[in-house]
């Protein structure tokens, strides 16, 4: 009963139910009234020729003593006939009954409602009486009205059923049929819960089941690569991790063993190892409070060109120790920005640093910054390399790197470009990656104070 194929096959049923029933009841209500109004009309409808007898019978007679005779032979007129337990009688142009097939209506007198439904004799312009006809109720019917009622009766109950019948298939099959997609997607969530992330379903049915599989798709594939993702970026942190320890391991090993001498030199390099650790491990913790949208930020009013002439004087030392062009261009009347300064100095070294990277020697770096309608918008592009589509899409994620072939020492831990645009995204603003030919864009947007 808890299936929902099943309630939905009762609940068609018993539309189907009360449907056919209320049908059912109103036809054979309507029939059998509508059935008996025709019988009694037709029965109360005037026979010309009985008309016609009973007026020439007064003229004859000069009165309606011993009318009864005619009276009696009234059922041979239209086949109504007076079998049916119908009473006739004639009254005087007072209303008082003078003859009847009913002895106990002799000498009552017919109220002004009876003389409406009665028909007037006429002996040339004068009216000399009336011939009233009574009929009681359901008496009126014959047997074959009767047998005609019950065999309307009896289809109709027939075809009730058959109706049930049939709506009990037919709701059957599209309750089977409305309940089949979501069969497919309990089986497709069974095989999450036991780790067969990914799984797809046809986005078939209703609209909010094809709406509904769809969201199922979308979160099916977005599970799988978080999956993908998370033991992608465990592995890459083993290895960020393993390098330096293994580093500082044998460094440390070494001096025990006398193989290197206890001296400044050597202690040298195993403090980088630590440094680099704590790096690392400061990056990551970065990174995860700013996904959790848990990154304290200290906003302030900050002036993009001051804070740009800033950032050039730390890093055209750099450029020009890469043999590489260093510029800018910043528009004029720039607004300020709500920033947290720390944060954002942040990003834009990273990106810097990371243009610095991978721009070959005599390339050029670029630095603008402008004001657009969201806010003031930053871009650093770069020459000397170039991301394809699924690159452009992936550059922000954790540890990915553009070139697998590039030693890790000189590409860095991966981390700089994730931690820049969640900083960003935690300012209100947003960071996208544009390459064309031979050149790389990195822009990000803040809004104004």
């Amino acid at each position: 009963m808890k299936r929902l194929s099943v309630r939905l096959s009762l609940a068609f049923l018993l539309s189907a139910w009360v449907g056919i029933g209320a049908m059912v009841l109103s036809v054979q209500r309507t029939v059998d009234a509508s059935f008996r109004q025709y019988v009694n009309t037709r029965a109360n409808e005037p026979d010309p020729e009985q008309i016609t007898r009973l007026e020439n019978y007064y003229v004859t007679n000069d009165s309606w003593e011993g009318v009864e005779t005619v009276l009696s032979g009234r059922g041979s007129g239209n086949g109504g006939g007076s079998g049916r337990g119908a009473t006739f009688s004639i009254a005087d142009q007072n209303g008082i009954v003078m003859a009847s097939t009913d002895p106990t209506q002799v000498g009552k007198h017919l109220s002004d409602d009876t003389l409406e439904k009665a028909f007037p004799l006429m002996q040339e312009d004068t009216q000399v009486g009336w011939l009233f006809r009574q009929t009681p109720g359901a008496q009126a019917l014959g047997s074959a009205e009767v047998a005609f009622l019950e065999e309307s009766n009896r289809w109709l109950t027939v075809a009730g059923v058959g109706a049930t019948l049939l709506a009990l298939v037919v709701g059957s099959v599209f309750a089977w049929t409305l309940a089949r997609p979501l069969r497919e997607l309990t089986y497709a969530a069974r095989d999450l819960s036991v780790g067969q992330l990914g799984r797809q379903v046809q986005t078939r049915g209703t609209v909010e089941v094809e709406t509904l599989a769809a969201e199922f798709n979308t979160m099916s594939q977005a599970l799988a690569e978080a999956e993908t993702l998370r033991q992608r970026m465990a592995a890459d942190v083993a290895h960020e991790l393993r390098t330096p320890v293994t580093v500082l391991r044998g460094y440390l090993e070494a001096m025990l063993d006398g193989v290197y001498p206890l001296d400044t030199p050597h202690i040298a390099v195993a403090h980088d190892q630590v440094i680099h650790l704590a790096q690392l491990v400061e990056d990551l913790r970065v990174l995860t409070l700013a996904e959790a949208k848990r990154l304290p930020l200290e906003f302030t009013q900050l002036d993009p060109t001051v804070f740009i002439s800033q950032m050039m004087e730390s890093f055209e030392p750099l450029a020009l120790d890469g043999n590489i062009h260093l510029t800018h261009e910043i528009a004029p009347n720039l607004p300020s920005v709500k920033a947290d300064f720390t944060r954002i100095r942040q990003v834009l070294s990273n990106l810097l640093t990371n243009a610095l990277r991978h721009t070959p020697a005599e390339g050029e770096i670029a630095l603008q910054v402008i004001t657009v309608p969201s806010g003031v918008r930053f871009s650093v592009s770069n020459t000397g390399s170039q991301l394809s589509d699924t690159d452009a899409v992936r550059v922000f994620q954790p540890f990915w790197r553009a070139d697998a072939a590039v030693e890790r020492d000189s590409a860095g831990s991966g981390l700089g470009l994730a931690i820049s645009r969640e900083i960003v995204v935690l300012h209100g603003g947003s960071m996208v990656v544009e390459s064309s030919d031979n050149r790389v864009t990195f822009v990000f947007i803040l809004p104004t104070a």
